[in-house]
């Protein structure tokens, strides 16, 4: 995307105050509010790509308090565990003139969307970890939310609001890799050890990852697809999302070496209903000059929803 698209996009959520709250399985609501447009059954449902996430507890829970009559957006708003996490979203670009190190798949600049912890993780965090707030489990040259934030996870998206189509490009996570290798050096240590040029604590580590991030562990990745749909659809109004399958990915993004997650890219999308597809978005043919693009792209493979 372009910059200016891009900067006009940036003024969408207010600095550090847009929460999003996440528990698990959570998506499976947010996808049927965003589906039913309009008053439906279960019978109707059943005949959509929906269909699988009907057998969801929490979903179950929720048609049975609509007790057979006719469901709306609205009915899959109204369930509310005992316990959840709450995130702050903010946003960040991504991009330069150099672009083929950026691992984007055209030219051009992407937004990211970040999820934030809530004080609720940083509090024990910073009384357990990073006393000096030196950011262990962050890569300053990766995406992450700037100021006092610390970022969980991010998604990258190339957007095109004329065409009403958005690319996710990459969902990522450092924290929750660094940490858990953290605690496998905390386990093998007999004393305080330095991990990236700060002296930890054993006992200390092991216990902020096995009492503090776990549950984060076990949602991140739901969280962070849920808040990227949920923000393409409400914020920008964008219908149709393509999400990039693992090898197409690779290709378009000339990413060599070590590659993401296969999971991320496979069962990830294909739990929120992404049908796979030889449709490509339209705004990666439309600039495409060079030869050895145009084969990727007539080869590639992505997934899609539209909402």
């Amino acid at each position: 995307m372009q910059r200016a698209e891009l900067k006009e996009i940036l003024q969408c959520l207010p600095r550090y105050k847009t929460r999003f709250y996440y528990f698990k399985d959570r998506y499976a609501l947010l996808l049927l509010n965003l589906a039913v447009a309009t008053e439906t059954s279960k019978k109707e449902l059943k005949s959509t790509r929906f269909a699988r996430l009907l057998e969801k507890d929490i979903v179950k829970t929720t048609l049975a308090q609509c007790r057979g009559r006719a469901l709306t957006g609205d009915d899959f708003e109204a369930y509310w565990p005992a316990r959840y996490e709450c995130y702050y979203l903010t946003l960040g670009a991504w991009g330069s003139k150099h672009w083929m190190w950026n691992q984007t798949s055209r030219r051009g600049y992407n937004l990211v969307l970040q999820l934030n912890f809530s004080s609720e993780h940083d509090e024990p965090y910073r009384k357990l970890v990073d006393p000096e707030d030196d950011r262990p489990f962050e890569f300053g040259g990766h995406p992450v939310a700037k100021g006092p934030l610390h970022t969980l996870a991010w998604s990258r998206m190339d957007i095109d609001l004329a065409k009403g189509e958005a690319l996710i490009e990459e969902i990522q996570n450092d924290w929750i890799r660094e940490a858990l290798w953290a605690r496998r050096m905390a386990v093998r240590q007999r004393g305080p050890y330095f991990y990236w040029g700060s002296k930890r604590q054993n006992e200390r580590v092991i216990r902020y990852v096995d009492s503090i991030l776990r549950q984060h562990e076990a949602i991140w990745d739901e969280a962070m697809l849920s808040a990227t749909i949920w923000f393409l659809r409400r914020e920008l109004g964008i219908s149709s999302i393509y999400y990039h399958s693992h090898e197409t990915g690779a290709s378009l993004k000339k990413i060599s070496g070590s590659l993401p997650p296969r999971s991320l890219y496979t069962k990830l999308p294909r739990k929120f209903c992404f049908a796979e597809t030889k449709d490509v978005p339209g705004f990666l043919h439309c600039k495409t000059k060079s030869a050895l693009t145009t084969k990727r792209l007539d080869q590639a493979r992505f997934y899609s929803i539209a909402l």
